[in-house]
């Protein structure tokens, strides 16, 4: 999973001029397991990786236990995933951020003091909803039972962080 968080940190650089709003769900990816998966590890990348940048900018305490919560899980639901996938024999591609997730690492990394915290609460605000919209979209209607349940087993985690990310936003 380091691997997979360092390509993304590597991608950081490659400059775009992708708007900053979510994006709809790749075609397929509620539906079919190597969309879905490569779009989970998609997210769970940027998840991981605009936290990592979290720790390194933010003061705030709060946002500070919420990034290293967020690499924790993260970091868990990939694993889950990708054990699944295993279990279904699926060898998904590593995965890696698209412009839309790349543009906002670079306006993560260009944001400083409360406008840091501002830009990282919202990100997460956007990242979690298309989150909670893929696992339970992938729960109900997937192909291969082994990523379901791993999606049905992530639906409770992605929700608590959406609950706590529109708590610490609404503040």
């Amino acid at each position: 999973m380091l691997r997979h968080a360092a390509l993304a940190l590597a991608l950081v650089a490659i400059p775009t001029a992708a708007a900053a709003q979510p994006a709809a769900l790749p075609e397929g990816a509620t539906t079919r397991a190597q969309p879905f998966v490569f779009t989970a590890g998609m997210s769970d990348v940027f998840e991981i990786t605009s936290s990592q940048i979290a720790l390194m900018h933010s003061q705030d305490a709060d946002v500070r236990r919420f990034a290293q919560m967020m690499i924790s899980h993260h970091t868990d639901t990939t694993n889950g995933v990708l054990a699944a996938a295993k279990r279904a024999q699926i060898v998904p591609p590593p995965p890696v951020l698209d412009a839309a997730h790349r543009d906002k690492i670079t306006q993560l990394i260009n944001a400083a003091g409360p406008g840091f915290d501002r830009t990282y609460w919202q990100q997460q605000l956007a990242s979690h909803q298309a989150a909670l919209a893929l696992v339970q979209g992938y729960a109900a209607n997937g192909d291969t039972p082994q990523l379901r349940a791993a999606a049905a087993a992530t639906v409770p985690i992605v929700q608590r962080h959406l609950d706590h990310v529109r708590m610490m936003a609404a503040r």
